[in-house]
């Protein structure tokens, strides 16, 4: 079985003029690698980070000071978006990552996944 645009040449059966469910077929099968695709993006570890050190940053910041009523709320969020970004790369600092973004085979689906993942996880409790 092959795709429509890739027809078989120089089939072979073996052994010749018997036509038998056991004969051995051969042929040469076109087939192209491509590269694999890989992305990278930019994350942080937020399940590393320590809860007392966030909470003591933060404690220490404006943010947790009253805001006065007549305050402007682009002046504010503007503050808000500059500390939480300044907190954020201290207690997770942003690394790459590089991710596969095909799928290991045509065959490899949800219950294959699932499987690898139970697998790992038994291996890592052992």
């Amino acid at each position: 079985m092959t795709f429509s645009d890739r027809p078989l040449r120089q089939v072979s059966v073996d052994p010749t003029g018997i036509l038998s469910e056991h004969s051995l077929v051969t042929c040469p099968v076109p087939v192209t690698v491509g590269q694999e695709d890989v992305a990278e993006r930019t994350v942080r570890g937020w399940r590393r980070i320590d809860r007392d050190v966030l909470r003591s940053a933060l404690q220490a910041t404006p943010l947790s000071h009253p805001v006065s009523q007549n305050a402007d709320v682009d002046e504010l969020f503007a503050v808000y978006n500059s500390i939480l970004r300044e907190i954020a790369d201290r207690v997770a600092p942003p690394h790459n990552v590089r991710r596969r973004s095909a799928h290991l085979a045509p065959w490899f689906d949800g219950r294959c996944r699932q499987a690898r993942r139970d697998c790992r996880r038994l291996e890592r409790r052992y």
